[in-house]
Parts: C-alpha cells; sequence; structure tokens
C-alpha cells in the first residue's frame, strides 16, 4: 500500500480549501459514514489514496477493525455522481429511508383505500361528500409511492440492463 495522507474535508486555513481541490489526478479518497473519536482521522476528514486497489484495500482494512463503519471511495473529482465503491462493515446500520416494501404496502393501502372511498360517495351521487374529500387526499400521496416504486425499478433494471451490456 502506498503512503497515505488525510485530509480536513474543508480547512479555511489551506488553499484550496476543500479536500478534493487538494488532490491529484489519480488520487483516491476514502471518506467514512461516522466522525467520532474513534473513527480514523478523528473527525471530518477523508484518507487520500494513491490507487483505487490501495483505497480499496484500506476501506476493507478500516471496516475489519471498526464492524459499524462504511466507507466511500471517490477520485478527484469529489461528491460529483455515485462513489466509485462502498465498503460496508457487518453491523453497518445504513440510513433511514423508505425501503421498496413500505413504498409498495403503504402507497397501495392509501391509494386503494382513497379509491374506495371515492368510489362510495360515486354511488351516492356525491351526497355525502366527507369519503370523496378525505379519499382524494389519501389517493395523492398513495399515487407518489407507487409511482415512485415504478420508476425506482425501472431506473434498476435499466442500470442492470445497461451494465450488462458493457
Amino acid at each position: 500500500m502506498n503512503l497515505l495522507r488525510t485530509l480536513p474535508l474543508f480547512d479555511s486555513g489551506a488553499q484550496p480549501a476543500s479536500w478534493n481541490e487538494r488532490m491529484s489526478v489519480g488520487e483516491y479518497a476514502v471518506h467514512y459514514s461516522s466522525f467520532d473519536s474513534t473513527a480514523p482521522g478523528n473527525g471530518p476528514s477523508c484518507t487520500i489514496l494513491g490507487s483505487l486497489a490501495d483505497a480499496k484495500e484500506y476501506a476493507e482494512a478500516q471496516v475489519a477493525l471498526k464492524p459499524e463503519l462504511r466507507c466511500r471511495i471517490y477520485d478527484h473529482r469529489g461528491f460529483v455522481g455515485p462513489p466509485l465503491l462502498e465498503v460496508r462493515g457487518q453491523q453497518y446500520k445504513g440510513e433511514s429511508e423508505i425501503s421498496s416494501r413500505f413504498r409498495r404496502w403503504f402507497g397501495s393501502a392509501l391509494f386503494f383505500g382513497g379509491l374506495a372511498l371515492v368510489i362510495v360517495d360515486w354511488s351516492v351521487d356525491f351526497k355525502l361528500t366527507w369519503p370523496a374529500t378525505i379519499g382524494v387526499r389519501l389517493l395523492i400521496p398513495g399515487l407518489i409511492l407507487l409511482v415512485t416504486e415504478v420508476g425506482l425499478l425501472v431506473h434498476a433494471r435499466y442500470k442492470r440492463i445497461h451494465t450488462e451490456a458493457q
């Protein structure tokens, strides 16, 4: 493994101040998921290595030392696009995001529940008004969740097909 160096993510005393502007082409930065006192660099920092293989090896070693850590590797362009590589420890909890299962089930429940309420009010010529009022308000977020899920599935499939073709 080549020589490594640790850079703060932002250093107002340095010129340039941003971490990626102080990197050379062909260098790779390892970023950590947490900045507690036991994380490498002891603060918001990253570790710079000379090759992608060295960065991957270093990230795997850090994750082996601290299984709840996640390391992301970027090149000299910084946070432009997704990380080149991500290494996660077995105990890494991840970000709290809406799962695919939640979007499907909750979106379906909202959409079809709202649709049922609108149909109930429609069947009595909208004399009740409250079922349609509530139903329409349930339909919209349900539809948004379902359309988001379909969009993510189509994007994942396109990405998989595109990478297989290369």
